[in-house]
């Protein structure tokens, strides 16, 4: 990290805009979005919805209420220390498509590419958003395994062989099922690059990642908020099912995260072994 600090002023609401047309920038978790989608609609229904959001069904839901929707997925490791700061880890990465793809990338989504571009990020346009959203959920399949094993367990084979496994079962699936999931262009590692990647991380040093930057899950489980991440592997393995693919890795990591939410346990709570596997 270069140690830079940057100052952004942002207004707030008590409740969504209305009479707006847009863009709205919907940033919420996975179990907020059908509340979020109707709140928006009812003070806003003509707005063009940006749908900032980890998952592939959330940018249907704001399609059932608003009659335009961009997809936005978001790839930056980024920690909130303090109610008004942030860290961040490198810079920002967006990729942006319409919903459904098949509609291509209009002026509006040019638009909403500019915007970010324009606040530093670095933005990809989409054709097709869900293969974009289909790789960013198999790269958060990590985020269970990143969050519940112990700093200690994460420069260790178990790790990052369980880690490459979780992906490549992933991969399996759907490529079983005939779902694409690779970036826009060419800019985000591509799963079979990831899997390399991941067990290679032991080998150059870098499986443990030094800086005090954490998931989402890892602090949704310290402040005791809902998580999304069992989503991730419920998604990969409702595929892995209908395709009759076996993932065992994901079964598991479910399973231990589950134990760990009902558990009230914290983060960084669990052997690489219990939520993956032995190595």
């Amino acid at each position: 990290a270069s140690g830079a600090q940057w100052r952004a002023g942002v207004g707030a609401m008590a409740g969504p805009p209305a009479g707006a047309r847009g863009p709205l920038f919907a940033c919420v978790r996975g179990p907020q979005t059908g509340e979020a989608a109707a709140a928006l609609a009812a003070a806003s229904p003509h707005a063009l919805v940006v749908n900032v959001q980890n998952g592939v069904d959330g940018d249907a839901v704001f399609a059932a209420h608003f009659p335009r929707v961009v997809g936005a997925v978001i790839r930056q490791g980024a920690t909130r220390i303090a109610p008004d700061r942030v860290r961040a880890f490198a810079g920002g990465r967006l990729a942006v498509g319409a919903h459904p793809g098949e509609e291509g990338a209009g002026d509006d989504v040019h638009a909403v590419a500019a915007l970010l571009r324009d606040a530093g990020y670095d933005v990809g346009v989409s054709p097709r958003i869900a293969e974009d959203r289909w790789l960013k959920l198999c790269i958060n399949l990590m985020s269970t395994p990143n969050a519940l094993v112990r700093r200690a367990e994460h420069a260790t084979a178990a790790f990052t062989e369980g880690k490459a496994r979780l992906l490549e079962e992933a991969q399996r699936a759907l490529a079983a099922a005939g779902i694409a999931a690779r970036s826009c262009d060419g800019r985000d590692r591509s799963l079979a690059a990831e899997i390399e990647h991941q067990r290679t991380a032991l080998a150059r040093g870098e499986a443990a990642r030094p800086l005090p930057i954490y998931n989402s899950l890892w602090q949704a489980l310290t402040r005791g908020d809902p998580i999304e991440a069992d989503a991730h592997h419920e998604a990969i393995l409702a595929v892995a099912g209908r395709a009759g693919v076996a993932a065992p890795t994901n079964e598991r990591a479910l399973a231990a995260l589950r134990r760990v939410v009902a558990a009230g346990r914290g983060p960084e709570s669990c052997s690489a072994e219990e939520v993956l596997g032995p190595a």
